[in-house]
């Protein structure tokens, strides 16, 4: 069960930022949470968080994922996992990432500074006690960063091309195919369109360490990650969203009211 890893749902490219703005991205004061559940037994929660921050002079954007095993359950499988970034909100590129996680006895507990205007992003290795510089291109992403600009990518765009993310403190390339539309049956909101997207990468992030994935990307503003399915050694994983709240007078917000 080493699907939990860093921060949830999906993962894709690093997009050029250009002129575009990706602003609307982000909302100060959403918090998405999610049921994650292992062969139907509901085994943890997780619950992002989105906040404005100001540091150095800059207006950012702080967004925070736990999670953590319902302790019924931790006997089966602990997890205790925080993953935070900071993020630019008019290019959704990431400034610093912090990740510590506990799943099992598989531990991680690092952190990356981004420096995009030199191309250089500095990793640090708290239990190994390393730091190392990395090469990264101008419009470099991690996972939590691209995850919130896909809000506005097409995604024929999305599914046509090979991508690169930065996990680890190194680059991989991912590819994602479109398999279908569906819709996702959620505990407030009822059945939601949804595009269907299979992730097919070899790092160890976001479920995709082993088995198929696929995540479903609602059609609603926001394209909120509705579902994720996973089939593993182990057997079978959801991931499904259970509210969305915060500011808005969208969709998500008007049905969980």
């Amino acid at each position: 069960m080493k699907f939990f890893a860093s921060s949830l749902l999906c993962v894709f490219l690093s997009f050029s930022a250009g002129a575009e703005d990706f602003s609307s991205c982000f909302v100060p004061g959403e918090v998405s949470e999610y049921k994650v559940s292992w062969m139907g037994l509901p085994l943890a929660w997780s619950k992002t968080t989105t906040d404005a921050v100001h540091e150095n002079d800059r207006d950012l954007v702080r967004i925070r994922m736990v999670t953590q095993t319902y302790k019924a359950y931790s006997h089966i499988y602990k997890v205790d996992d925080i993953t935070e970034v900071i993020i630019d909100p008019a290019t959704a590129l990431p400034v610093r990432l912090d990740i510590i996680l506990n799943e099992g006895s598989r531990k991680k507990s690092n952190e990356t500074h981004f420096d995009h205007e030199n191309r250089t992003a500095v990793y640090i290795d708290r239990l190994a006690g390393t730091t190392n510089s990395i090469e990264i291109a101008a419009d470099t992403r991690e996972v939590m960063s691209f995850l919130y600009s896909m809000r506005q990518t097409d995604m024929k765009e999305l599914t046509s091309n090979m991508h690169t993310l930065y996990v680890d403190g190194k680059m991989h390339e991912m590819g994602v195919g479109l398999l279908k539309e569906k819709k996702a049956k959620l505990p407030i909101y009822g059945k939601v369109e949804c595009s269907v997207l299979e992730p097919v990468a070899e790092f160890d992030a976001l479920f995709l360490r082993e088995g198929k994935i696929f995540f479903w990307v609602s059609k609603q503003e926001r394209r909120m990650v509705t579902l994720v399915q996973a089939k593993v050694a182990v057997g079978k994983i959801n991931v499904k969203l259970q509210k969305v709240s915060g500011p808005g007078d969208d969709f998500w917000v008007k049905e969980s009211e």
